[in-house]
């Protein structure tokens, strides 16, 4: 069996075998399933829409792939000073890629640039209970602020790219494209539509350092990204030696894996999920307000048959997350299958005047969803089922994203649309998941951390604001009884938790974290 599995870390040996050799052993070739939508610092948490930008740009902090600890990055040690405030002392003799020094000054402002809620970048859903400030205290050490009491902003600055403060004064249109940060690759080109490259940067502070991640001086001279959106074409490139590793193969791939020689599966547990997230109190259609509604789409769904149609993919526990999670409701079940229920539920709001003619539920998702397509197609056809009329629609990011905001819900009402979509998170605590997910967004600023709800109750958001400011075991309480509420009123269903999955070629080890970022700092070509 060469399907292997891991919680943290996953270590493969093997000789090559049946596999061409790479053309350029100097360079690490990643087939990956999208392109990049930018190459922003503030995208370093995305390893799907932005892949491999973390070995080009570096976070302050980060968290250790074994302990789940923070560990410094480019900040050496810091300290909490108050419920609202974070001092963090930088390294010294640390340079960005165009020569330029990190200091104070220069993390203030990308940590400014990046939380800026006017510049409305998508990491304002990872955003806490209040605005992020940042302060220079002297040349190597800011104090980073939040208006409301925050007991994560340690970990939102695990998030935060630190980039040239040059590039972001006086070029910031490059900072899009041409990433200047301080990591152990420096960006070389993008070919829009193919790939993009890095080289390896011989000026990286982690060279000289002890407490460096991963190794001091990286094997490989080059990384090249290579886009290929068709789960068939990143497999041949592995058969073909090509590639080093594929991500985001098809369970069918790693299937054909432990037939082949010369490469493995490697599969694990990741903070990916699918959701399908229904049109509620937010210029929808008033029938999606009724609950009998509502319950008979959740009961439509065979989650069972979802997650067989996804692969490499588990039925949620009726939450948007896992049992590690802080707010994790173990009492919750998810919801169950039972479409003679749903029909009868439609039958009776029909008896009570709810009158569905006209109603058509959108059943829609972003075609760069691995299975996109056969899911939405499937969810569609049980919903119709039970009586309910639906269409189903696929379309590009470019098309989707903006449906997905509230700027555009207000247009198109009254609207039924269901966004199955992928999500992660990126702690191990539900706040940033209800926050993002279930708060009522501000309609005045629909660049908030709530951009995407369609959700909107006082009861909960008054709950919710109190549960961020907790610590502890009153934070776990609290998040776990708003997980219960939410699961009553049928507000996102939880459609699947995803594993990670890669092809990597025999003759390497390699080092992942349970968010299954990987970096090029932690690859080494075993003897």
């Amino acid at each position: 069996m060469k399907t292997r599995q891991t919680a943290l870390a996953i270590t493969l040996a093997g000789v090559l075998a049946g596999v061409t050799s790479l053309a350029l052993a100097d360079t690490f070739v990643v087939a990956v399933p999208q392109e990049p939508q930018d190459l922003a610092a503030q995208g370093i948490y995305k390893e799907i829409n932005a892949p491999g930008l973390r070995n080009v740009i570096e976070p302050l902090i980060m968290m250790d792939a074994d302990s789940g600890d923070y560990v410094p990055v480019l900040a050496q040690d810091w300290e909490v000073i108050d419920d609202t405030s974070l001092r963090l002392h930088l390294r010294e003799g640390v340079v960005f890629h165009d020569g330029t020094p990190m200091d104070a000054e220069a993390v203030a402002t990308s940590i400014e640039f990046v939380w800026d809620q006017e510049n409305a970048f998508t990491i304002q859903e990872y955003a806490g209970p209040g605005r992020i400030s940042a302060e220079v205290e002297d040349d190597l050490t800011v104090v980073v602020h939040s208006s409301e009491p925050d007991p994560m902003l340690d970990f939102r600055m695990s998030l935060t790219g630190i980039t040239s403060q040059d590039q972001i004064e006086n070029n910031p249109s490059a900072h899009f494209t041409q990433p200047l940060g301080t990591g152990p690759y420096a960006f070389e080109d993008w070919d829009q539509g193919s790939s993009w490259s890095a080289v390896r940067n011989d000026d990286w502070w982690g060279r000289a350092a002890d407490d460096v991640y991963g190794q001091n001086i990286p094997d490989y001279d080059r990384v090249r990204f290579e886009f290929r959106t068709e789960s068939s074409s990143r497999m041949a490139m592995i058969m073909a030696g090509e590639a080093d590793i594929v991500v985001s193969p098809q369970s069918s791939d790693c299937e054909r894996a432990e037939r082949l020689d010369g490469f493995s599966c490697v599969t694990g547990p990741s903070s990916q999920y699918i959701y399908g997230r229904l049109d509620y109190s937010l210029f929808a259609d008033e029938r999606l307000e009724d609950p009998r509604i509502r319950a008979a789409i959740f009961h439509a769904l065979s989650y069972e048959g979802l997650a067989d149609i996804l692969g490499l993919a588990s039925v949620p526990q009726g939450q948007l997350g896992t049992p590690d999670m802080t707010g994790f409701n173990d009492a919750l079940e998810q919801y169950a299958s039972d479409p003679q229920r749903s029909m009868e539920l439609v039958q009776q709001a029909q008896a009570d005047g709810v009158n569905l003619n006209g109603l058509r539920v959108e059943v829609m998702g972003r075609d760069d969803t691995p299975r996109i397509g056969e899911l939405v197609e499937a969810i569609g056809a049980m919903i119709e089922a039970v009586g309910i009329p639906t269409r189903q629609n696929v379309q590009t990011p470019a098309v989707a994203n903006p449906r997905f905001r509230i700027s555009e819900y207000k247009a198109e009402a009254p609207r039924a649309m269901m966004q199955v979509h992928v999500k992660e998170n990126p702690a191990p605590d539900f706040g940033l998941n209800l926050h993002s997910n279930y708060a009522c967004p501000d309609l005045d600023d629909p660049s908030g951390v709530s951009r995407s709800s369609v959700f909107c109750d006082e009861e909960f958001d008054e709950r919710l604001h109190e549960a961020l400011t907790l610590i502890g075991e009153e934070r776990h309480e609290a998040m776990q009884e708003l997980n219960a509420f939410l699961h009553e009123r049928y507000v996102i269903i939880p459609l699947a938790l995803l594993d990670r999955a890669y092809l990597v070629r025999d003759g390497l080890d390699l080092t992942f974290g349970p968010d299954g970022r990987f970096l090029l700092a932690n690859v080494t070509q075993s003897d």
